[in-house]
């Protein structure tokens, strides 16, 4: 979640995302994945990738929160949310939530198909849908890595990062990605 307490955190990721040994960096904490996840978490942008590397270090102590602090925000897919709808997202669950909450259901209730993929496919191109992406990543994520056989703890705590946290894990990595 967006707050105006979370934004040096933003700030500081930013930077990060600047530095040129990121990629780097990123392929040696993809060490800790299965060959597809560490395409899908490879895939994803330098902002992406630095705050995914982030959060996963403020879990390091537990190997199962590690490759989820890497692989929560992998269902933000470049091809759909692009950076002004991102901007978008972020000012308005900032300043107006509220509009936001209704712009999200509109979005919503256009959205058709069955499961979170096939409803973000029907849902209009542009920025509808990368809010729709915004709205639903770690669903996103969580059905890709079910497709590719990752363990169902892993898909369940990314598939969950954004809810009410039910239990210790779900609390620290919300804890750690909405830190940063």
């Amino acid at each position: 979640m967006n707050t105006w307490r979370n934004l040096p955190g933003k700030i500081w990721v930013t930077l990060v995302s600047l530095d040129p040994r990121l990629r780097v960096r990123a392929r040696r904490a993809a060490a800790e994945l299965s060959p597809g996840e560490a395409e899908l978490f490879a895939a994803m942008s330098r902002y992406d990738l630095a705050h995914s590397l982030a959060v996963a270090a403020r879990l390091a102590d537990d190997p199962l929160l590690y490759k989820a602090g890497l692989l929560h925000d992998a269902g933000k897919l470049r091809s759909e949310l692009g950076l002004l709808t991102r901007w978008l997202y972020t000012g308005l669950e900032i300043t107006a939530p509220a509009l936001l909450r209704r712009i999200a259901a509109g979005i919503e209730s256009q959205a058709t198909g069955e499961g979170v993929m096939e409803s973000m496919w029907g849902t209009p191109h542009g920025w509808r849908r990368g809010l729709y992406v915004q709205l639903h990543h770690g669903e996103i994520a969580a059905e890709m890595l079910a497709r590719m056989d990752s363990e169902e703890e892993l898909v369940h705590l990314v598939g969950h990062h954004q809810l009410e946290p039910r239990d210790e894990r779900e609390l620290r990595l919300k804890e750690a990605d909405d830190a940063l």
